[in-house]
């Protein structure tokens, strides 16, 4: 893995849409439609701070599948959500953050990573962009 400059680092933040975290999956999923180009969701408390994130392939699979849609329209995100994603303010070592990421368990290695700004949601990082 090669050094990565913080000013590369900040720059490989995304924009991905976030969700309150009192959204049901239905109310969630009309947001994922409206972001075909988005990787992930982030939830967010009504401080606009990170609480959780749901990666839009897994979510729309477990949403859609055979327990899916009556199941799950009328259930909270939360539910659903990865409760404890890599969350890391944009002034973070960019090699820290790339040490975590790879040390996540092997499901959610590709998982985004949610950036925050003085403890707000800012932005994404894909994990695929920390690695050269």
């Amino acid at each position: 893995m090669s050094t990565i400059a913080a000013n590369e680092y900040s720059a490989m933040v995304r924009i991905a849409p976030s969700v309150p975290a009192s959204y049901t999956c239905r109310e969630t999923l009309r947001v994922m439609f409206q972001h075909p180009e988005a990787k992930c969701i982030v939830v967010c408390n009504t401080d606009n701070e990170p609480v959780g994130l749901l990666m839009c392939e897994r979510f729309f699979l477990k949403v859609t599948g055979r327990m899916g849609m009556d199941h799950f329209y009328r259930e909270s995100v939360t539910k659903l959500m990865n409760r404890k994603p890599l969350i890391a303010d944009i002034s973070a070592p960019p090699e820290s953050v790339a040490l975590k990421a790879s040390q996540r368990p092997e499901m959610m290695k590709n998982d985004c990573i949610i950036v925050t700004e003085n403890g707000t949601f800012a932005g994404v990082v894909y994990a695929s962009d920390l690695i050269h």
